[in-house]
């Protein structure tokens, strides 16, 4: 079976989280963690920092690892590492992504996200609203 590993941003700014819309493919339209697919023999925060500079046009600072999710989509593995990160700066802009928001947790409770994202969701918005 073929993996693929995936590095994912968890960007929060004021409570709001950082989401982008996928403009092509079997998730179109659908809202994500921005990242994407770590090359062979990349290390996956480097993976991340290149990927959102490339999707988002901004720096990031890559963090801990809050959640790792495994998901079995067309007969692959994907596996998605989720980082904290945080803004080093620039303004974030739709550069490979149809957009990208803002949201509040319950905002983006109501979006639909890839499934690996979804599940992942489940875990993230529990943990941001026991801080509460």
């Amino acid at each position: 079976m073929n993996q693929i590993l995936v590095s994912a941003a968890v960007i929060m700014k004021d409570d709001l989280f950082l989401m982008a819309q996928r403009s092509d493919g079997a998730e179109a339209g659908k809202w994500e963690f921005p990242g994407g697919k770590v090359e062979p023999g990349e290390d996956p925060r480097a993976c991340l920092k290149r990927e959102i500079q490339e999707e988002l046009g901004v720096e990031v600072e890559v963090g801990r690892i809050l959640d790792v999710v495994s998901n079995l989509q067309n007969g692959r593995q994907l596996v998605l590492l989720y980082f904290q990160c945080a803004l080093r700066n620039g303004r974030p802009r739709p550069l490979q992504c149809r957009q990208v928001k803002w949201f509040t947790a319950a905002e983006a409770d109501l979006l639909e996200k890839p499934p690996a994202d979804q599940e992942f969701w489940a875990v993230l918005k529990n943990l941001t609203f026991e801080r509460r």
